[in-house]
């Protein structure tokens, strides 16, 4: 099939366009970033040499209803004109089995959709890091060997991935602000219908093939960012994707991404828990969980969010008790940061959260 030529403005607006009523989280651009590299890296997979790996691409949300499959199923139907998202298996074994009958057929593309539950497991481990998948067949104890090319998909709500997966994985993160996602109106209805639609395929890869041509005439320039184990990737799709203007797929956020003044101190204090920080010589769980006062303490010894925590230390208890109107907003500050953490480095890539109800309530990163 021949393609459009574009130039790359044209062809980035037309993206953006497309993409424009979905609610990206106000992370400075990262997550559309990594919505138009999945995009690319389903289309044009044979850029990158034999035997190199692309990141698992997850969808995330804060509620329901939000496009996360949509956007997902996006990466399929632009290039095959159908997607077939299927449940994430919750057993170990059974979900080994579909991963290597995938990878034996030469499937290039696997959506898991609506994942119901936590992320992780050797054999997704596994696939994402190796360029070639062992197994046996079905039925028999035959063993195969075949080259690993499948494109590893996920969609869930208020994801959870364990710290292995979470560095092997990009983040689209989507972030409603309606209490009622049914209510809101959109200029366009964008759904697998009208996707599949022969002249919205063709305007799709038609934009995805003007940015590939640009970037190669331009000398083909890398990515800036790296991504541990996935770094021609990173060069190769992360390079077309910032060259087109869409900032690095890979960065880490920075303080203002979130575009408040607290996203230095929570970003901080994400940093902290990754570390294993702890006070007094005490160790907090901070991947099995700690309360809402631990947390606490943590912001003061470190300094955060000073202009919020006020209190007193109570003459009996000894203990520090914040004000009731600061011990709100920092409840509310805690709720609305539950995302995932790029922190970078040796940390990765985590999720903060909180678990539990009422007062068995608990914080933790995973």
């Amino acid at each position: 099939m021949s393609y459009d030529l574009l130039p790359k403005e044209a062809a980035a607006d037309y993206l953006r366009d497309l993409l424009k009523e979905y609610p990206f989280a106000e992370d400075g651009g990262r997550s559309l970033a990594v919505q138009v590299a999945a995009m690319l890296t389903g289309f044009a997979r044979l850029l990158l040499p034999p035997m190199s790996q692309v990141p698992f691409f997850i969808w995330t949300a804060n509620g329901v209803a939000a496009g996360k499959s949509v956007l997902a199923m996006m990466v399929d139907i632009a290039v095959r004109g159908r997607a077939a998202p299927m449940p994430l298996p919750d057993d170990e074994k059974e979900l080994g089995q579909l991963l290597g009958s995938m990878v034996m057929a030469g499937n290039r593309s696997l959506l898991f959709d609506n994942a119901k539950r936590k992320i992780e497991g050797a054999a997704l481990e596994a696939l994402a890091t190796s360029s070639y998948l062992t197994g046996r067949r079905l039925g028999g104890n035959k063993t195969f060997e075949m080259e690993n090319n499948l494109m590893v998909m996920i969609t869930a709500n208020a994801v959870e991935v364990s710290t292995d997966m979470a560095r092997r994985s990009l983040f689209v993160q989507l972030e409603l602000k309606e209490a009622d996602p049914q209510g809101r109106k959109f200029e366009k209805l964008i759904n697998p219908e009208y996707l599949a639609k022969k002249e919205v395929r063709f305007a799709i890869l038609s934009a995805l093939w003007s940015l590939i041509v640009a970037w190669d005439q331009a000398g083909r320039p890398a990515g800036s960012g790296s991504l541990a184990s996935f770094e021609v990737w990173a060069r190769t799709i992360g390079g077309v994707v910032e060259f087109a203007g869409f900032g690095d797929p890979v960065r880490r956020l920075e303080s203002d991404d979130f575009g408040d003044p607290d996203s230095n101190d929570m970003t901080a204090l994400v940093s902290a828990m990754a570390e294993g920080v702890y006070k007094d010589g005490v160790p907090y769980p901070f991947r099995e969980g700690v309360t809402f006062r631990q947390l606490v303490e943590v912001c003061r010894d470190r300094h955060l969010f000073e202009e919020i925590i006020r209190g007193k230390v109570d003459a009996e208890t000894r203990e520090y008790e914040l004000y009731p109107k600061a011990k709100t907003e920092m409840g509310k500050l805690f709720k609305n940061r539950c995302r995932v953490y790029v922190l970078g480095g040796e940390l990765g890539t985590v999720k903060f959260e909180r678990t539990g109800k009422k007062d068995n309530r608990l914080w933790r990163i995973c």
